[in-house]
C-alpha cells in the first residue's frame, strides 16, 4: 500500500507540472536565488570572478561634472578614443544609438569607432516568437536588413528543431556607426515567470540564421571563436571549439549548456558591487593629463570594460539573483565571466528530475517498514533535511541545480498520505479491538486498556485472580424441545445480562462455552478486593436469573436456573491460542478447581473455595455462606467449601 501511496503521490506531482509547468520550476528557482545570495556573503563560496570584466559607469557623478543631462556623442567619442590608448581589449557600450543627431557629433564617434577597432554596441528585437514554421520575420528599415543580412552567424546545428527565439522589428544602431563598430550584439534579457533575470539568450534567430547577444558576441571575438566554430545543439549545449584564450596558447573546446530557448543560466559572481566599477567621466577627462592616462594603461591594459547608464531614473534595472534592484548591463558582464571562468551552472534535465523523484519515494517506502509512525515521521523530515542539504552542497561546491521542490514536495505528500493512511488503518483496528476488548472487559477498563495497551501483555504471566463459572441447569434437555431461533434469542438475552453484571464488577468475561460462562476478577484491572467482586457479582447474577425465570416461564420457556463455581488462585494469564487465532485468558489447577465447583453446586447456588472465602470473611456475604465437604473429580482428599443458595435475603446483602 505504501508504494501505490508513493507513485499516487508522483502522478499527482505531474499532473500539476504538465498543466502548470513553471510552477515548480519558479519555486525552485526563488529558493535557489536565497543560495546565490547566501554564496556571494562567503569568499570561499562565492564564484571566481575574472577581473577583465569591467564596468565603466555613467552614473550621477558623470552628469554632474559634465553640467549637462546626457552624454553626447562627442563625449563618447572622447570616451572611445580614449579607452583605445589605455588598450582596453574590447569596449562594449550597452546602448542602442538608433538615431543620428549632430552630424559633428555622429562623425566624431564614428571615427574613434572606425580607429579603436574594438568597439561593440548593442541592438535589440522589439518582437520576439517562439519557433513557428509559419514565421515570417519583419523589419522597416533596409538599412538594417542589409546589416543584419552582412552580419549573420551560419554556425553549424546538431540535433532536431530548435525552439530559439525568432526576432522581429530588430531596432539597431544607426547604420553608420554599426558599420565602424567592431559588431553589434543584441540586448534582449528575458525574465523568468517570476520578473527575475536569471537567464540570458546567447543567439537569436532571424531569417534562419543566427544573431548573438552583445555578451556572447563579445566571448567568441575574444577567444577568437569563428561562427564556423560554433556548434549548436538545441537544448543541450552550445560548443565554441578551438577556443584561444589569450593567456593559453593552447586550443580547446568550450561546452556551454543551454535551454531549449537558446539560453544560458548566469552564474552570478554576487551582488553588484563585486566587479570592479570605474567612473565614466574619469576616462573622459583623463586624455587631459598624460600622467592619468599612463595611470589609466596600467589599471585598464587587457580589460573587457563594458559602459552602461546607471544614473538614477534609469530604466534598465531589474530583479536578479542577488539584488532586487540590479543594473542589466551587469546581466552582460556576469554572462561574459560565467563562460570565460567556465563556471557554468548545470541544470538538472526533466528525466534526471524524475529519477530523483522515484529514488525519493522508493527510500520513503523502504522507512515505511518499519512499524513505528514516530520513527517513520522523524526519517522522513530528516530524509528532506538531508536532501536539501546534499542540493546547497552540489549547488555551492559545483554549480549543480538539483530540483529541490518537486523531490520535497513529493516525498512530502508521500509520507503524508502514508502517515493518513496508518492513522486510518490504526482507528479501524483499535475500533476493532475495542470491539473484541468490550466482549470480554467492562468499558472503564476498556478504556485504560486502549490507554494503554502493555496492560494486555502479549505473553504469559502469573497472578492470583478470582474465577468464576456458570452454567445454566438441564440446559441440554431443554434445547433438544426447542427451534434454533428460540435457543439463540434466550441464550443471547441470558449472557448479555450475565455479562453486564461482570463488567459491572469490574470482571473480565473470558469464554462462553455453550451455556456455560467464564470469568475472572483481577485481571487486566488490578483489583484488591477481586474475590469480593467476584462473590458479589455471583450473588446478583441468581437474582437476576431468578428475575428472567419468572419473565421467562410466563413466555412459556424452560425454567431458568443456574450453578455458580468461584475458587481464588494463583493461575496463568495472557494471550493463548494459535498464530491466527488467540483468546485473552486464564488457565490454570485453579481454574479447573473453579469449574469442578461449578458442577458440585446446588441448583440456584454459589459455592466458593477456602481460599475465596478467607478472603471476604469480613464482609456481611460470608455470613450467608454454609461449609460443607465435598469430592472433586481429580482431587483424592475432600475438599472444604462453603455454599449458599439464593433466598430472599440475597437482595439485602447486595444492597449492604
Amino acid at each position: 500500500m505504501s508504494f501505490i501511496l508513493a507513485l499516487c503521490s508522483l502522478m499527482l506531482i505531474c499532473i500539476i507540472e504538465l498543466f502548470s509547468p513553471s510552477t515548480f520550476k519558479t519555486w525552485n528557482s526563488i529558493l535557489f536565488d536565497r543560495f546565490f545570495v547566501f554564496r556571494a556573503g562567503i569568499s570561499k563560496l562565492a564564484p571566481h570572478y575574472n577581473d577583465t570584466i569591467v564596468h565603466a559607469d555613467i552614473n550621477d557623478t558623470s552628469i554632474h561634472q559634465l553640467n549637462q543631462y546626457y552624454m553626447t556623442r562627442k563625449d563618447h567619442a572622447v570616451a572611445i578614443e580614449n579607452l583605445k590608448n589605455m588598450g582596453v581589449a574590447m569596449q562594449l557600450y550597452d546602448f542602442i544609438f538608433a538615431f543620428t543627431q549632430k552630424e559633428q557629433n555622429d562623425k566624431a564617434m564614428i571615427e574613434a569607432a572606425d580607429k579603436a577597432g574594438n568597439f561593440y554596441c548593442g541592438m535589440a528585437f522589439r518582437d520576439l516568437n517562439v519557433r513557428n514554421d509559419n514565421y515570417l520575420p519583419k523589419t522597416d528599415n533596409p538599412q538594417i536588413r542589409k546589416y543584419l543580412e552582412q552580419t549573420k552567424w551560419d554556425a553549424v546545428t546538431e540535433g532536431g528543431p530548435s525552439d530559439f527565439y525568432n526576432g522581429n522589428l530588430p531596432i539597431a544602431t544607426f547604420y553608420e556607426l554599426a558599420y565602424s563598430s567592431r559588431g553589434m550584439g543584441f540586448l534582449n534579457i528575458i525574465p523568468d515567470d517570476d520578473g527575475v533575470y536569471r537567464r540570458i539568450p546567447l543567439l537569436f534567430k532571424y531569417k534562419n540564421s543566427y544573431y548573438p547577444s552583445l555578451a556572447f558576441r563579445a566571448v567568441c571575438d575574444y577567444l577568437k571563436v569563428p561562427p564556423h566554430n560554433i556548434v549548436i545543439k538545441p537544448g543541450k549545449e552550445i560548443i565554441l571549439k578551438k577556443v584561444a584564450a589569450p593567456a593559453d596558447s593552447k586550443t580547446r573546446d568550450i561546452a556551454i549548456p543551454i535551454d531549449s530557448h537558446g539560453c544560458m543560466t548566469v552564474n552570478f559572481a554576487g551582488s553588484w558591487e563585486r566587479m570592479k566599477h570605474y567612473n565614466y567621466i574619469d576616462i573622459i577627462q583623463a586624455s587631459h593629463d598624460p600622467d592619468r592616462m599612463v595611470m589609466w594603461r596600467d589599471e585598464l591594459r587587457g580589460k573587457i570594460i563594458i559602459v552602461s547608464d546607471v544614473t538614477t531614473g534609469s530604466s534598465d534595472i531589474g530583479r536578479v539573483p542577488t539584488d532586487t534592484v540590479y543594473p542589466l548591463s551587469g546581466i552582460h558582464a556576469n554572462a561574459i565571466n560565467t563562460i570565460l571562468t567556465q563556471a557554468f551552472i548545470i541544470e538538472a534535465g526533466q528525466f534526471l528530475i524524475l529519477l530523483i523523484q522515484f529514488s525519493f519515494l522508493c527510500i520513503i517506502v523502504l522507512m515505511s517498514l518499519q512499524r513505528s509512525t514516530v520513527f517513520f515521521a522523524i526519517n522522513s523530515i530528516a530524509l528532506g533535511i538531508s536532501y536539501y542539504g546534499i542540493a546547497a552542497l552540489a549547488f555551492f561546491y559545483a554549480d549543480v541545480m538539483l530540483p529541490i521542490i518537486q523531490p520535497l514536495f513529493t516525498g512530502g505528500l508521500a509520507s503524508i498520505a502514508i502517515l493518513a493512511h496508518r492513522y486510518i488503518k490504526t482507528e479501524k483496528d483499535k475500533e476493532v479491538l475495542r470491539s473484541t476488548f468490550e466482549a470480554y472487559f467492562s468499558s472503564a477498563v476498556v478504556n485504560k486498556i486502549m490507554a494503554d495497551p502493555h496492560k494486555i501483555k502479549t505473553g504469559g504471566k502469573k497472578k492470583v485472580v478470582t474465577i468464576m463459572f456458570s452454567d445454566i441447569e438441564s440446559f441440554t434437555h431443554y434445547s433438544s424441545k426447542m427451534e434454533p431461533d428460540d435457543i439463540h434469542r434466550l441464550l443471547n438475552e441470558y449472557f448479555e445480562a450475565m455479562t453486564e453484571i461482570v463488567f459491572k464488577y469490574q470482571g473480565t468475561v473470558d469464554k462462553f462455552m455453550g451455556d456455560g460462562l467464564m470469568a475472572f476478577f483481577g485481571d487486566p484491572e488490578p483489583l484488591t478486593d477481586h474475590a469480593l467482586q467476584c462473590v458479589r457479582a455471583a450473588f446478583e447474577m441468581q437474582l437476576k436469573v431468578s428475575e428472567m425465570r419468572k419473565k421467562w416461564e410466563k413466555g412459556n420457556h424452560f425454567p431458568l436456573r443456574i450453578r455458580i463455581g468461584i475458587n481464588t488462585g494463583e493461575v496463568v494469564i495472557g494471550n493463548m491460542g494459535s498464530s491466527k487465532r488467540l483468546s485473552y485468558t486464564a488457565i490454570g489447577a485453579d481454574v479447573n478447581l473453579a469449574q469442578r465447583f461449578e458442577s458440585l453446586a446446588s441448583r440456584d447456588g454459589i459455592l466458593i473455595s477456602r481460599k475465596t472465602y478467607d478472603l471476604i470473611r469480613n464482609n456481611p456475604e460470608s455470613i450467608q455462606f454454609n461449609s460443607k465437604s465435598v469430592k472433586a473429580k481429580g482431587y483424592d482428599d475432600e475438599i472444604t467449601v462453603y455454599e449458599w443458595v439464593v433466598e430472599n435475603s440475597g437482595q439485602e446483602i447486595l444492597e449492604q
